[in-house]
């Protein structure tokens, strides 16, 4: 068996980490996304992804948000908006969508990624419903945003 020399000598070349090197370049990397938490506080508006373009894909945000409420109830999957906002948005990404898309665009991308969902099998029962974990999201998020309003109103 010949030893593939071009293999040993491209690793031979690559600088060698210590585990020193690796908790300090880890220490930075954290300390850098904390100071940009504290000087930034949230993202510009520009880079925010707004709630309502993704409730706008439903056509009855009430009973989802309902289902979304029964969600956290049975399963604890997390009540943060802007994690199932970026949930979202990186699904829908995924399948040609922006914030910029006209919204037959994100009705397209967002019936692609439910389809992706039930291919992979990425499932999520709620009572007696199941749903894509694109869809269980939604319905989440739609939960969040309706007790955002029923607060500030």
């Amino acid at each position: 068996m010949e030893k593939d020399t071009e293999h040993t000598e491209h690793h031979a070349a690559a600088p060698a980490f210590s585990r020193r090197d690796i908790v300090i370049l880890a220490g930075v990397a954290a300390s850098a996304g904390v100071t940009a938490a504290i000087l930034f506080g949230r993202p510009p508006a520009a880079a925010r992804l707004d709630s309502g373009a993704f409730l706008g894909l439903l056509a009855d945000p009430a009973s989802a948000a309902k289902l979304g409420e029964i969600w956290f109830a049975e399963s604890k999957p997390g009540e943060t908006l802007a994690v199932y906002e970026a949930r979202l948005a990186r699904r829908l990404r995924a399948h040609g969508w922006s914030p910029a898309a006209a919204p037959e665009l994100a009705h397209r991308a967002l019936a692609a990624s439910v389809r992706a969902d039930y291919l992979g099998d990425r499932m999520v029962a709620i009572e007696k419903w199941h749903l894509s974990e694109t869809e269980a999201d939604l319905c989440a998020l739609a939960a969040l945003v309706m007790r955002d309003a029923a607060h500030g109103a």
